[in-house]
């Protein structure tokens, strides 16, 4: 459910402050830099089982990012991003500031995957809701996760502008193709979690939500992908035509 409310309060908050997100990003990155090395030492006492006590709403904040759930959403509407309907001013305006969410969306999932790498590597992934989880399934996690990392960090750097313009379109435009590996990595890795928990009325819905949320991006992509190649095609039978007259 955490993840479902962060998606929808993320898409809200990015249309409504999509004039000042691309004006003030830098101010943005700096933000969720101080609320993601913040989070990362709340990662570090949690691993060393010290009781840490929030306010309520900062509990709930601290508990979407840690798990992964803020950083999920930001790269959900991301994703959605590519498959959007231009026509839409909706679509406009939050695809404006794809770049930018990007960058805040790789920010604020680095305490989740700190936290989990080094809680894979303590032994300490079977605790809690991973009580008695198999060895292979852990290792498929860790090895998804650690891939779609791996993925992460040149898509996150050449997310900046700076890094951008010393590429060439076409290298730039290859490299953001590795995109669609790291949204079947997260969702292999997702899933594993919540197909491995014990069955309950919220394990459930988030794994409709998961499947829905992926599933309709996948299938809206293969439309766009054979429309472009029927569109492609179309063009390239009228130049022969038109050549050969």
């Amino acid at each position: 459910m955490t993840m479902i409310v962060s998606v929808i309060l993320v898409t809200l908050l990015s249309y409504i402050f999509s004039d000042y997100i691309k004006k003030y990003s830098l101010n943005l990155y700096l933000i969720f830099t101080v609320v993601s090395i913040t989070a990362i030492v709340h990662a570090i006492y949690m691993l060393n089982n010290y009781s840490i006590v929030y306010i309520p709403v900062l509990k709930q904040i601290m508990k979407s990012i840690d798990s992964g759930a803020l950083g999920g959403s930001f790269f959900i509407l991301v994703m959605y991003m590519g498959v959007m309907d231009m026509r839409f001013k909706i679509s406009k305006k939050l695809r404006i500031n794809r770049g930018e969410l990007s960058i805040l969306a790789t920010i604020i999932t680095i305490p989740h995957n700190v936290h989990y790498f080094f809680a894979f590597i303590l032994g300490k992934m079977n605790i809690s809701n991973y009580e008695g989880i198999p060895l292979w399934a852990s290792l498929m996690m860790f090895a998804a996760g650690v891939f779609a990392i791996l993925i992460m960090i040149p898509l996150f750097i050449t997310s900046f502008k700076f890094f951008r313009k010393k590429m060439t379109g076409k290298s730039w435009k290859n490299l953001q193709e590795y995109a669609y590996i790291f949204y079947a990595m997260v969702f292999i890795q997702v899933m594993m979690v919540y197909i491995l928990k014990p069955s309950s009325i919220i394990r459930n819905i988030n794994i409709v939500f998961y499947i829905i949320i992926f599933g309709s991006y996948t299938i809206q992509k293969v439309k766009i992908i054979i429309f472009r190649n029927k569109q492609k095609n179309l063009k390239n039978n009228y130049k022969i035509n038109v050549n050969s007259e």
